[in-house]
């Protein structure tokens, strides 16, 4: 069912869109286009992903998984091509865990550790967009302060709740001790502060690669309201939908009307920013195709250890270990 609402809200938003489009204004976006800066977004973009894999490798380093960073660039690019490819957001997530994980038997504390990956790059990422509102060169219309706090807000009761949701009874006592790992994790200091770090230089260069694209369209909209734009319109695309379409384009009209910029180059851009997106992930594809790496399977490997998947541990030495044992 849900696949269904995914469908039909991105066919019924790409319906309004191509209802109010200008198909002639769209045709002299696309003829005027500076391809120069939608290349150099390609590249910022790509450059990104790299420190997005070493942000991982640091959260799962704390797991005990011992891999490359090579091999957690090509999990990520692959990550990145199945996300383009199958009607989720989170498909390349479980791609992800399932090569994190091989045969170690541990799919739990793979979990975490994409989990974590996410939950610091999110955070930072509505960071990012409140860091926005206070520099931002205009006066914003109250709608925009209003839903960016609202948001900020609930991302903070949500982070605070995590230490109730713990001591809740009615969690198994397998996912209260996961929780409590996992908000272990999030306590490291050296941890915290270098994800944290590489969330911010990763989110700084998603903002940097909208404003190229903008700038291949001639926008002036300064660098500073993509920091609002951005990660708002980045969440909107979490809602249920094919890939984010026709929110992403509905979200970019809607946080580009107080620059007054018409609805055809507004939709124009959100198109050319999943391009940009679209072609890093199909390279991804090609890393998937062609490289060295074991193809994703339906069934997990016989090997892949008992029923439980395994415990989401750190180190056996810490003096945790009787409760790090009894953890899935």
């Amino acid at each position: 069912m849900s696949k269904y609402i995914r469908i039909a809200v991105s066919v019924g938003l790409l319906a309004i869109i191509a209802w109010r489009m200008d198909w002639s204004g769209l045709a002299d976006k696309f003829a005027n286009l500076r391809i120069e800066f939608w290349f150099a977004a390609v590249g910022v973009l790509l450059f990104a992903q790299v420190f997005s894999a070493k942000r991982w490798q640091l959260f799962a380093r704390e797991l005990r998984f011992e891999h490359t960073l090579p091999q957690y660039c090509a999990y990520y690019f692959i990550g990145m091509y199945f996300n383009l490819s199958l009607p989720t957001s989170v498909g390349g997530d479980v791609v992800r865990v399932w090569y994190l994980n091989g045969n170690s038997g541990r799919k739990w504390a793979a979990i975490a550790s994409v989990f974590l990956d996410r939950l610091n790059g999110l955070l930072v990422l509505i960071a990012m967009a409140c860091v926005g509102v206070l520099i931002a060169p205009i006066d914003l219309p109250t709608w925009i302060l209003t839903t960016v706090w609202i948001v900020a807000g609930c991302a903070a009761l949500g982070l605070c709740s995590l230490p109730l949701l713990q001591r809740w009874k009615r969690l198994p006592l397998q996912r209260r001790q996961q929780l409590q790992t996992l908000l272990h994790l999030l306590r490291v200091p050296k941890v915290l502060a270098w994800t944290t770090l590489m969330s911010v230089f990763v989110q700084f260069i998603g903002v940097l690669c909208l404003w190229l694209v903008g700038l291949s369209l001639g926008l002036e909209v300064p660098l500073a309201y993509y920091c609002i734009l951005c990660p708002m319109v980045s969440l909107l695309t979490l809602l249920p939908s094919i890939n984010g379409m026709g929110l992403r384009e509905m979200g970019m009209v809607i946080f580009l009307t107080p620059w007054n910029v018409d609805e055809t180059t507004a939709t124009t851009l959100g198109v050319l920013w999943f391009a940009v997106s679209m072609a890093v992930s199909l390279m991804g594809g090609m890393v998937y195709m062609f490289g060295a790496y074991p193809k994703a399977q339906a069934e997990p490997s016989a090997n892949e250890g008992t029923s439980d998947d395994g415990s989401v541990d750190r180190d056996s030495d810490q003096g945790r270990e009787s409760e790090l044992e009894t953890a899935a």
